[in-house]
């Protein structure tokens, strides 16, 4: 059995290709950001068990804008007594999809009988398809609308407010659309389908660009995991200056960094040495101190009332005593802490629709911009 080659549609920056495989060995040789990192985390996100946990930034940007308007459109017809499509094949057109073809001997069929399309096959190719999909289309509808419901309800609670500093009250509220709401709950919604592909109708990519098979209206997902046993990835991961943010999963394909090596790390570092304004400030810095301490102030006074009930019922089953201590809850806000996070660093991406639109900025975190060298099995990814 061998993986003859693979298509990918709508994964990072991977709209549409196929990648070949060689018998033995396969490099993957590009500039830096051309897409070589994109494809060996793709096969690790489809093709092994311990690696599908999908993130928003997985699905081609330029597809952002019309998973938004499906959002919108959700938003703005719930009040009709018509229901939204809520077709699984709604969602085919944005997002990221694997389809894996694999050269098998009759004698192998054992390893591949859910794959097999008729029961004429006699040898060959056999292919399937894994795409991602809703678990729950009408759940995902019901609760993105009940989030932003509940948006709009605070909206209107803090319009007009005044803030301490003076001003209306900024307030960013989450979710502010549907990839916003996805972006914390894509894994909760979403899950990988395998279909299974009609050799027949394989055709070969135009222009460069894969052209992967349309599945028939009456498709159903096969049951299972198909390729559960069949598949293993290794990676060596790369050694750089600037990289990927610290996996805390060591199974996870984001390369582990020593402390001070990213972009974001020596930003800190600088930040703490020559622009921190708790050290020595000046007239420029007291406004934002101001603003530290009063955000100080609230949260303390927040979380006192959070904790009171806790607080009185130890007190209830005798402590604190008389010569014990009470305890206390208190927060300490620093200028650093708005640095010290993995999206502290990230790139913009400024972009058009695919219908000429202009795309609200979007942002990458720092680990989506560096290429690394990996390998699968017998896949090598070179600069």
């Amino acid at each position: 059995m061998h993986i003859k080659h693979i298509e990918l549609s709508n994964f990072r920056k991977l709209l549409a290709v196929r990648i070949d495989l060689a018998d033995e060995t396969t490099l993957f040789v590009g500039a830096n950001n051309s897409g070589k990192t994109s494809a060996m985390l793709a096969m690790r996100r489809f093709l092994t068990a311990r690696g599908r946990k999908f993130e928003t930034h997985d699905i081609t940007l330029c597809h952002w804008s019309g998973i938004n308007a499906l959002g919108n459109a959700w938003v703005a017809g719930r009040d009709e007594d018509a229901p939204p499509d809520l077709a699984v094949a709604s969602w085919a057109p944005f997002m990221p999809a694997l389809d894996l073809w694999l050269t098998v001997s009759p004698r192998e069929l054992h390893h591949v009988s859910k794959l097999v399309p008729t029961l004429d096959w006699a040898g060959g190719l056999l292919g399937i398809r894994l795409r991602l999909e809703p678990v729950d289309a009408q759940l995902l509808y019901k609760e993105f609308l009940d989030a932003i419901a509940a948006t709009e309800t605070m909206k209107k609670a803090v319009a007009g407010a005044k803030n301490p500093a003076g001003g209306e009250t900024k307030l960013t509220l989450w979710p502010a659309n549907l990839m916003d709401y996805l972006a914390r709950r894509l894994d909760q919604h979403f899950r990988l389908r395998a279909y299974p592909l009609d050799p027949d109708r394989l055709v070969e990519p135009a222009s460069s660009r894969a052209r992967p098979q349309a599945l028939p209206d009456d498709s159903f997902p096969l049951d299972g995991d198909p390729l559960s046993g069949l598949i293993r990835v290794d990676e060596i991961n790369a050694q750089r200056g600037f990289g990927e943010a610290n996996a805390a999963d060591p199974d996870d394909i984001r390369t582990t960094r020593s402390a001070g090596h990213r972009l974001s790390d020596q930003l800190r570092a600088y930040y703490n040495k020559h622009l921190d304004p708790t050290d020595s400030p000046d007239a420029e810095d007291l406004g934002a101190l101001q603003a530290i301490e009063q955000a100080q102030d609230a949260f303390d006074a927040r979380l006192t009332e959070s904790f009171k009930a806790a607080f009185t019922e130890v007190q209830g089953i005798g402590y604190p005593g008389v010569t014990d201590p009470r305890p206390y809850v208190s927060t300490r806000l620093r200028a650093v802490d708005g640095l010290d996070h993995q999206a502290a660093v990230s790139f913009q991406v400024d972009m058009v629709g695919a219908k000429g639109e202009v795309v609200p900025v979007i942002r990458l975190p720092e680990d989506n911009n560096v290429s690394v060298v990996r390998s699968f099995g017998a896949v090598w990814v070179l600069d």
